[in-house]
């Protein structure tokens, strides 16, 4: 299921654009901006908006989900570094309870590739910051949550 959700994002997007009437002088990405970076794997555009404080955590409408949580589920490992160094919600999951964290445990990115040295330098940083790794899985979260215990108290923003 984890691994089918950036699918399904991606699926959601292009129904989301159909409702639209394409019109040359509407920018559509501007509306998701980061989200659009992610989706496109553009890092050079995600870098620029991340370094303006842009978007950093914007909501997918069709499952909550994050820019960070949408690049983790495909493997962009970079591109999650960048959110997390300037500020995105490392606490953040999407109606499922699904976090980035949790794929950075379950990822199938080749080890020790860049992309794998990144994936590597997150789990740090997460760590860091009082991530418990192993991270909770999906329905934990939802229940922590719900209890108000996550993100936990002694935990760093």
């Amino acid at each position: 299921m984890i691994r089918l959700l950036p699918i399904t994002t991606l699926v959601g997007f292009a129904l989301l654009a159909a409702c639209f009437n394409e019109d040359a002088s509407v920018n559509q990405a501007a509306i998701m901006p980061m989200l659009g970076a992610v989706m496109h794997s553009d890092t050079d555009e995600v870098r620029r908006l991340a370094e303006h404080g842009i978007g950093l955590d914007e909501r997918e409408p069709a499952d909550q989900s994050t820019p960070m949580i949408v690049a983790s589920g495909s493997d962009q490992w970079p591109v999650v570094e960048i959110l997390v160094d300037h500020g995105a919600d490392i606490w953040a999951h999407d109606q499922f309870g699904v976090t980035m964290a949790q794929m950075a445990v379950t990822s199938r990115i080749l080890p020790g590739s860049d992309e794998d040295k990144a994936r590597l330098r997150v789990i740090e940083k997460l760590k860091a910051r009082g991530y418990p790794f192993p991270p909770p899985n999906a329905e934990r979260i939802l229940s922590l949550e719900k209890d108000g215990k996550w993100p936990p108290l002694e935990a760093t923003r």
